[in-house]
């Protein structure tokens, strides 16, 4: 009897332990699926003209993701992975461009062109603020005695 209970609490620790590990295997998988996909997003396919190697359904592209993604699985960091593959088939297949020498300016231009569209809308809406702000202001007026009497008649003639 105890023999068969014995077996039982073995059977459901070790039903448990798969079961854990399997979701432990599958979390595992997926973060490695998201990684390997952030990589294949980041090369553009040297077998497909203008597609990244992610959108890239080539054959030779597959054998290429197979790869980055053993490599991944074996602890290989995703710049290196990279580094191997721009030194293999060439930095004209870099989907994102590195931050130094020139491709830092695909970075900083258009940041110059927001920082400078800001600029000037900040500066238009200040001129506009002035220019109702000038607009709303009562003038003064500099009418001679005469004029002003001239003006006091015509009004009483309207009453």
């Amino acid at each position: 009897m105890f023999g068969s209970i014995r077996n039982l609490v073995f059977a459901l620790c070790w039903a448990g332990f798969v079961g854990v590990h399997g979701v432990v295997a599958d979390e595992r998988s997926e973060a490695l699926d998201r990684e390997a996909t952030t990589l294949y997003q980041q090369v553009f396919s040297p077998f497909c003209p203008g597609r990244s190697l992610n959108d890239c359904p080539s054959s030779k592209a597959g054998e290429l993701k197979d790869e980055m993604r053993a490599e991944l699985e074996a602890g290989k960091s995703p710049e290196v992975i990279l580094q191997e593959v721009f030194q293999k088939y060439g930095d004209q297949y870099r989907a994102v461009p590195p931050f130094a020498g020139v491709g830092m300016l695909v970075w900083l231009v258009p940041i110059g062109f927001v920082v400078i569209g800001l600029i000037a809308a900040v500066a238009v809406s200040n001129s506009r603020k002035k220019n109702v702000g000038a607009a709303s202001r009562p003038t003064t007026s500099h009418l001679s005695e005469e004029d002003e009497r001239r003006i006091q008649e015509e009004l009483s003639k309207l009453d």
